[in-house]
């Protein structure tokens, strides 16, 4: 005769199922923020977004690097949000199902972002791209994409942290070559670039370069930290107390962008 069920460990393994759905949900109101949507931007591609904070005035679209969306970049968000922004985190790379992973990013066309900015445009006065490392490209070439179209509105400028701009990796005392969009922008910029970071000698290369284009460039150094210092498994303990600044300085970024006349964008 089968021996009946221990009532005791019945009620513990609901307990422990109980527990780990608490904590799921808890994961999933986290990522979700104050909302979460999705965007359709071609057929049968639709992007996830994850939605922090509510204003019509000022919308942040964030986009992903290399890396994909990372953990850290939502609890900015959320900080983002009191600061009184609305912030958009576009998972590019899960509404295509790509891994995240450099190679990843050449998938991903520019007019996802356009598609992104036009759902945006719909009820927020001034969007501004925020990106880094190599996603920096995707976020200059969908907002040129998108201002192609003259009765578009001017995205009102780009957050670009430790970008990796760079056509291929320069060889020790060459010149940097860049990607063409560097040279094709016209849009205010704020650079975030670590001194630590192997792009730093080179920001007044680049800071030229964009400026050929009619960009305005404005940069703001960060002591002691390295690229990607937000969410690097190896961060050292001043780059992990970092992290809580990184708000505060996207915001004085926004704050500082240079001024240029994007209603006669060329």
């Amino acid at each position: 005769m089968a021996a009946n069920p221990d009532p005791g460990s019945q009620n513990n393994c609901m307990r422990n199922l109980t527990a780990l759905f608490l904590l799921l949900l808890a994961s999933a109101s986290a990522w979700a923020g104050a909302g979460a949507r999705s965007i359709n931007v071609a057929p049968d591609v639709d992007v996830p977004i994850s939605i922090y904070g509510a204003s019509q005035q000022q919308l942040i679209l964030w986009l992903p690097s290399e890396r994909g969306v990372v953990d850290p970049e939502h609890e900015v968000a959320k900080q983002l949000a009191q600061l009184g922004y609305e912030v958009w985190i576009a998972d590019l790379f899960g509404a295509r199902f790509l891994p995240a992973v450099p190679s990843s990013l050449n998938a991903i066309p520019a007019t996802d972002v356009v598609q992104l900015i036009q759902a945006a445009a719909q009820r927020h006065g001034k969007i501004y791209l925020l990106s880094s490392s190599e996603g920096a490209t995707l976020a200059l070439e969908g907002a040129q994409l998108w201002q192609q179209d003259k009765s578009n509105r001017p995205v009102a400028g780009a957050i670009l942290l430790f970008p990796n701009l760079h056509a291929a990796i320069p060889d020790a005392g060459t010149a940097p070559t860049y990607r063409p969009i560097v040279a094709q922008s016209r849009l205010p910029i704020a650079i975030l670039q670590g001194n630590l970071s192997p792009w730093y000698w080179q920001l007044d290369a680049l800071t030229a370069q964009l400026e050929r284009g009619g960009s305005r460039v404005t940069s703001n150094i960060l002591p002691g930290m390295r690229d990607r210092f937000y969410f690097r498994e190896d961060a050292l303990p001043r780059e992990r107390a970092a992290r809580n600044q990184l708000a505060a300085h996207i915001d004085d970024g926004i704050r500082n962008l240079p001024s240029i006349n994007l209603e006669n964008t060329p």
